[in-house]
């Protein structure tokens, strides 16, 4: 039995990196954090191939990879770009660009499952909205009526659809189809709860995240299950969640430190949910290593902001070479 009061989770550091692999594709991003810290590159991963968008790869940062896995959007780090940076849509292989945007200064974006939107977060003229933007004509198609951090949102169904938590309403989830541009809201039947992230669970189900402090079971606009997790640990949890093999990862490993007879035991743990249960659930990971944020990597493979590689099921340790491109 682990106590609430030893668990520390590990923090982010400026040696870190976003990463995000598309399995359908074989390639992933690997951004820095700080941005302009560290090159960020494009990695196929079946030529074991890296890819750069720029001589200098620490004066961009990549924000996405396309659907098929040919296109990248980046935006600048140019420390005198104050008011304005420079979104560009980069074709793969050939670095040709496909779209820029320089009016506006561009904190998310993102591809979408139809091809002529994106889904971006911007301020002009000190307004920040989130939007849909029409890469063929050029310019907002739509502005939700929401300013929301993406990140707190997930896409599903191959990004044809966004669910994000309102900000307005606490119990309540906005679809946006991006076929349509149709954003309608749901309520979901439970009063206390505020939802500020949403992830999704098994392609059909979301798990809400309440001001890190509860996680929900959303299945058939029903609450199935809820862990506290403010009960759980005495540390607040500050990292999201990925869903593998039927269990709801906390995506950031703890450091847990419990005491014997004779001495002080730490151990480095990773908790999970059972889907089916609600019950919580922890993996020992090796303890040689300050494991950081993971995410899904291939099969049951998760990866860290490090480059550290963990198969969930086999228990087995391998490395990404990140220095060597860093």
């Amino acid at each position: 039995m682990i106590s609430k009061n030893n668990v520390l989770f590990n923090k982010i550091d400026k040696k870190d990196y976003f990463i995000y692999i598309d399995k359908n594709t074989n390639r992933g991003i690997f951004s820095p954090y700080y941005r302009g810290m560290h090159n960020a590159f494009f990695y196929d991963f079946k030529l074991s191939k890296c890819r750069i968008f720029h001589k200098n790869a620490k004066s961009y940062s990549i924000l996405d990879l396309s659907l098929d896995g040919k296109k990248v959007m980046i935006v600048s780090n140019d420390a005198n770009e104050s008011l304005n940076n420079k979104l560009r849509i980069i074709e793969i292989g050939t670095n040709k660009i496909l779209l820029e945007i320089n009016y506006m200064y561009i904190y998310e974006a993102y591809f979408t499952g139809n091809p002529r939107y994106i889904l971006c977060r911007g301020k002009e003229f000190n307004l920040i909205n989130t939007f849909v933007y029409d890469i063929v004509d050029k310019n907002v198609v739509s502005i939700l009526k929401e300013n929301i951090f993406i990140s707190n949102g997930c896409f599903y169904e191959n990004r044809t659809f966004f669910s994000y938590p309102s900000t307005i309403e606490d119990n309540t989830i906005n679809h946006l189809n991006f076929l349509t541009l149709s954003d309608i809201k749901i309520a979901v039947d439970y009063t206390d709860i505020k939802i500020s992230k949403i992830y999704l669970v098994n392609k059909k189900d979301f798990a809400l995240l309440d001001e890190n402090k509860t996680i929900y079971l959303y299945s058939n606009k029903k609450i199935y299950w809820k862990i506290d997790l403010f009960l759980l640990f005495t540390s607040e949890y500050e990292g999201g969640l990925f869903y593998l093999d039927k269990k709801i990862y906390l995506d950031t490993p703890a450091l847990v430190k419990e005491s014997s007879d004779e001495e002080i035991i730490s151990s480095m743990v990773l908790f999970r949910i059972d889907e089916d249960s609600g019950n919580l659930e922890y993996l020992i990971l090796p303890n040689n290593i300050k494991f950081k944020k993971f995410t899904t990597m291939f099969g049951y493979k998760i990866i860290d902001t490090a480059g550290n590689v963990f198969d969930v099921r086999t228990n087995k340790l391998q490395s990404f070479p990140l220095k060597l491109y860093r």
